[in-house]
Parts: C-alpha cells; sequence; structure tokens
C-alpha cells in the first residue's frame, strides 16, 4: 500500500487492521479490580483539539475518534463516557485507572508503549510541515525544509516536537499551544512552519478558509494511530483489536475516515 497526495488533500490511507485468534483471560484494572470491558460504561479519555479526529466546535464533541468510539458501543453494548483531559495527562489517567481507553489520535511509540498497550492501528500516518504560500519557493523540498534556518513549531509532548528537535538541526524550535495557536503565529510571522500530523496539513491544505497556507504533503515519519488501554487490560484491548477488524472489513471503518477526510482509498 502506498501513501500520494495533492493540492486538494486526497490522500492514500492505509488501516492496518488485524483480529487475534486467542481468547485472552480478563485481567484486573488498577481501581476496580475488573477488567474495562465486563463494565456497562467505558471511560473514553481523549483531548479536543485535534480536528478532524476530534475537536469541540459550539461545545459539542465530534470527530473520527467520536464517531468510531460509538461505533464501538454500539457493537459492545455499552455506553461510551467522553473524559477531556489535556494531552500531557492522558496517559497518566489511563495508567491510573481514572480512564479505560485513550482514543485521541495517539500515535503508537516505543516511549509510550512502555507504559500502555495499544490496540491494532486504525488509521496510518505522518508528520508533515505546514507553511505560508509564499514561503513554497524556499521550503519547496524536503531537504530545504530540514536545512532552513527557520523558526518551527510543534505541539509539546508530540511526534511532531520529536520530529524538529531530531531533524531540523538549524531551525529555531518553538512550542505553540494548540493547532490553531499554529495557524495564527504563521499568519503573523512568528513561525515559518509548523509540523504535525498528517490530517491536520490535510485539512488546512483544502479548506479555503486557509488560503494564505499550504500543507507540504511529504511524510516526514512513518506512523501509525491507535487506541491505548493499561497493559493489565488484555482482554479490552482483545475486544478493542476485535471491533477494529469488523469496522474495517464492514467498510465503518473507511466510511468514517472518509467523511471526515477528503481521501481516496487504494490497495495495491
Amino acid at each position: 500500500m502506498i501513501w500520494t497526495f495533492s493540492r486538494t488533500g486526497l490522500a492514500l490511507l492505509t488501516a492496518s487492521i488485524w483480529l487475534t485468534g486467542c481468547v485472552e483471560p480478563v485481567e484486573l484494572d488498577s481501581k476496580s479490580g475488573v477488567s474495562a470491558v465486563s463494565k456497562s460504561v467505558l471511560r473514553v479519555g481523549l483531548t479536543a483539539n485535534y480536528p478532524p479526529l476530534v475537536e469541540k466546535p459550539d461545545g459539542k464533541l465530534v470527530g473520527i475518534e467520536i464517531d468510531l468510539a460509538n461505533e464501538v458501543g454500539k457493537d459492545l453494548n455499552k455506553r461510551m463516557e467522553f473524559v477531556e483531559i489535556p494531552w500531557d495527562q492522558l496517559i497518566p489517567a489511563l495508567v491510573g485507572g481514572d480512564i479505560d481507553v485513550i482514543m485521541s489520535g495517539m500515535s503508537i511509540t516505543a516511549g509510550r508503549a512502555q507504559k500502555i498497550a495499544f490496540t491494532e492501528p486504525y488509521l496510518h500516518i505522518g508528520q508533515m510541515a505546514i507553511t505560508r504560500i509564499k514561503e513554497i519557493q524556499t521550503l519547496g523540498s524536503v531537504t530545504a525544509l530540514l536545512n532552513a534556518p527557520i523558526t518551527v513549531g510543534f505541539e509539546a509532548g508530540t511526534t511532531g516536537e520529536t520530529f524538529v528537535l531530531t531533524n531540523m538541526h538549524n531551525a529555531k524550535p518553538q512550542s505553540v499551544a494548540s493547532i490553531d495557536a499554529a495557524i495564527a503565529a504563521l499568519r503573523s510571522g512568528e513561525i515559518d512552519a509548523f509540523i504535525h500530523d498528517a490530517p491536520t496539513a490535510w485539512r488546512i491544505g483544502s479548506d479555503p478558509a486557509y488560503g494564505d497556507l499550504i500543507g507540504l504533503y511529504w511524510p516526514l515519519t512513518d506512523e501509525n494511530l491507535a487506541w491505548g488501554v493499561r497493559i493489565s487490560d488484555q482482554a479490552l484491548r482483545t475486544a478493542l483489536d476485535a471491533q477494529i477488524s469488523i469496522m474495517k472489513e464492514d467498510g465503518r471503518l473507511s466510511r468514517i475516515t472518509r467523511k471526515w477526510i477528503k481521501v481516496r482509498v487504494e490497495v495495491r
């Protein structure tokens, strides 16, 4: 499977899913003494600042994660309780037993996998750069971007931050509070580029409201988005893996991602 990109935000989307054939024993969580899969309510931790994965315009949670969570709730006959938590507190809240699963556009990383368990991926993405249209002549290639003496924004605690600090040695790194703050900083000239997940670049690049900005559609990293559960709760992980597989096979996964991201799905 291969990624392709265009100015209108079309992308090749890969959802890598597999279903285990093993029956896992129900393990205990850190607070209640039972696996979350046996409860009638599943507490979903999220940070609502990552459109189109999850956001809260007009006070209502919407996005890919919300739609997927609701489908999981229907299939497992559970009420999904959404718990809004700052990004840097999601993993501590999960480990501490305050939530049962993280569904917030989280990439699988080795560091995170030491603290929590991840389901199988539901979306394949990468970090991309967003800049002003007028900068395209100087930042029009990966080599130019990586070597330019520019100010580069990122959200703290994300794989975008890791990429900037690891690969853009001539750049001045600058943390921004949110995607909206990064857009404002790009427009004011405070930063010259913003490194974030591909869905952000697709959305900005295809929305006329951001006509002065452009997403540079080269994947700078190769990442998978997945849901996080406690390492001890293998029963819930198995149940969620099964749901991802079912939604892939019956077309719901593709339908939901197409609803929120202008994509073309191809299998080669």
